[in-house]
C-alpha cells in the first residue's frame, strides 16, 4: 500500500498576523499551493519540497515556517517549525484536531550569508573576515557541522575557485565558514576563461565588480597565505602589484594567456617579494632575461620554468644556463629554440630531470647529438619538433617570433594545459 501523506496548504508572499484566538496570513499578492507531506519527512525534506513548489530562490531568500496549530476547535496558535520535531508536530495535526488540511505560512527574508558573500566579493582591504555565528541559513539542517573543519578545508582547496566562490558557501553554515579559512585560498588559480567566470559571478551576486577589485578580493581571502597564484591575462597593473605585495608565501606563479607589454615589465620587479618561489609559468618569454636574473638573486628554491609557445633566443638561453644551472624542470613545448641553444642547455644544465621540447621549431626530433646529450635526463620529450630547412622560411619564422606578431602566430585563445607535471 502506498504511504499516506498529509495535505498541507503552503502560503507565501504575505504577513503572519495574530488575532484573538487565531493566526491569519494576509497580503495583496499572497500565494497558496497545496503540497503532500509524508510521515517521516525531515525538516530538510520539507524545505526542499517548499522551495520546489514555491519556486523561491533558496540562494537569495530564506524563510521561517509558521504552522497554524489548533489548540482547540476554536483556538489556533502560531507555532514555528524549525527542526525535525517541529515537522512531526505539524503532521500530527489532522489526527489530533480532526482537520483535513494543515496550513503553514512562510515569512521570507534575504539570506544573510549571501549578503556577507557579496560584501567579501567587493572588499579590497586585507582585513580578516568576521563570521556572525547567529547568521545561519534556515534551510540548512544537514549535520555538516559534524565534519572536521580541517577536512573540509582540505577538500575545498581542491575544488577550484569557481565552485568555492559560487557553490560551496551556499550549501550550509559550516561550509560557508570553512570557505572563510585562509587555507582554502592558498591556491588562487583564476579560471582561464575568466570573462565567462566573471559573468557568472555578476549574475549570481547581481553586482558589477571591476577586474582589479575582484582580484584584490580573492587575494585578501588568502590572508597572505597563498602559495599558488595563476592570474588571468586581463589582470591590471594595480592588481599585479597588489598580488605581489600581499602574497609573500608564493611558491608557484603564472599567467593565463599573454600579458600586455606594460604589465609584463612589472614581473621582474615583483620577484623579490617571493623568496620561496619555485615555479614560474609564462606563455611568452617577454622580459624573461630580467625575470630569470631576479630569480637567481632572490629565489634559492626555484626549480621549474615553464615557457610554452615562447621564442628562446640566444640571450634567453644563455641567461637560463648562467642563472639557473641547477634547474630541475624546463618546459618549452610548442616554442621556438635554435639547435645550438638547446645543445647549450643540455650541456650546461646537468641536473635536469624533466625537459619538454615537444612540437618546437628550429631543431629536429631525430637529431642524434641532442638525443645523446639528453640521454641522462629521466624524462625527456621532443616528439613533433622539426627544423625549417628553407632559409627564407626560417628567417620569416624567427622574424615573427622576435616581434609582437607572435601573439597572432600562436593564437593566444587556444587553451593550454599547465599541469604537465601530473
Amino acid at each position: 500500500m502506498a504511504a499516506m501523506g498529509v495535505a498541507v496548504n503552503c502560503y507565501w508572499n504575505g504577513i503572519v498576523k495574530k488575532k484573538q484566538n487565531d493566526v491569519v496570513y494576509e497580503g495583496a499578492q499572497m500565494n497558496v499551493l497545496p503540497i503532500n507531506v509524508f510521515h517521516g519527512t525531515t525538516y530538510t525534506g520539507l524545505l526542499d519540497k517548499i522551495y520546489a513548489a514555491s519556486a523561491i530562490d533558496r540562494w537569495t531568500f530564506e524563510f521561517n515556517i509558521i504552522c497554524r496549530y489548533p489548540i482547540s476547535s476554536q483556538e489556533y496558535k502560531k507555532i514555528p517549525i524549525k527542526n525535525d520535531e517541529g515537522v512531526e508536530l505539524l503532521l500530527e495535526v489532522p489526527s489530533r484536531a480532526g482537520v483535513y488540511c494543515v496550513e503553514i505560512y512562510l515569512e521570507e527574508k534575504p539570506a544573510p550569508l549571501r549578503a556577507e558573500a557579496i560584501a567579501l566579493l567587493t572588499k579590497e582591504t586585507n582585513d580578516s573576515p568576521q563570521i556572525d555565528k547567529k547568521k545561519v541559513l534556515i534551510w540548512c539542517r544537514r549535520k555538516w557541522e559534524d565534519l572536521n573543519m580541517d577536512c573540509l578545508v582540505k577538500v575545498f582547496q581542491k575544488v577550484g575557485m569557481e565552485k568555492q566562490l559560487l557553490d560551496v558557501p551556499f550549501v550550509c553554515k559550516s561550509w560557508y565558514e570553512a570557505t572563510l579559512n585562509p587555507k582554502c585560498w592558498q591556491n588562487l588559480i583564476f579560471p582561464e576563461n575568466f570573462f565567462a567566470f566573471r559573468d557568472r559571478v555578476r549574475k549570481e551576486y547581481q553586482k558589477e565588480v571591476s577586474i582589479t577589485t575582484f582580484i584584490k578580493s580573492m587575494v585578501n581571502r588568502s590572508s597572505r597565505c597563498a602559495t599558488t597564484l595563476m592570474l588571468p591575462h586581463c589582470c591590471t597593473e594595480e592588481a599585479l602589484e597588489y598580488a605581489a605585495k600581499h602574497c609573500p608565501a608564493l611558491r608557484d606563479f603564472g599567467l593565463h594567456g599573454y600579458l600586455s607589454h606594460k604589465n609584463a615589465r612589472l614581473i621582474p620587479k615583483m620577484i623579490k617579494n617571493w623568496k620561496n618561489l619555485g615555479v614560474l609559468r609564462l606563455r611568452r618569454a617577454r622580459y624573461i632575461k630580467e625575470i630569470v636574473q631576479q630569480i637567481c638573486v632572490h629565489c634559492n628554491n626555484f626549480y621549474q620554468l615553464m615557457l610554452p609557445r615562447s621564442y628562446v633566443w640566444d640571450d634567453v638561453a644563455y641567461t637560463i644556463v648562467s642563472c639557473l644551472p641547477k634547474i630541475k624542470h624546463l618546459f618549452l613545448k610548442g616554442g621556438t629554440i635554435e639547435r645550438r641553444n638547446l645543445v647549450m642547455i643540455l650541456q650546461r644544465c646537468k641536473e635536469l630531470v624533466k625537459l619538454d621540447v615537444r612540437d618546437c621549431f628550429l631543431f629536429d626530433e631525430s637529431d642524434g647529438v641532442i638525443l645523446e646529450l639528453a640521454s641522462h635526463i629521466p624524462s625527456f620529450s621532443c616528439q613533433g619538433s622539426t627544423d625549417i630547412d628553407n632559409s627564407e622560411d626560417r628567417e620569416v619564422h624567427i622574424g615573427l617570433c622576435q616581434c609582437d606578431a607572435g601573439r597572432v602566430y600562436w593564437n593566444q585563445d587556444v587553451p593550454f594545459d599547465w599541469n604537465f607535471m601530473n
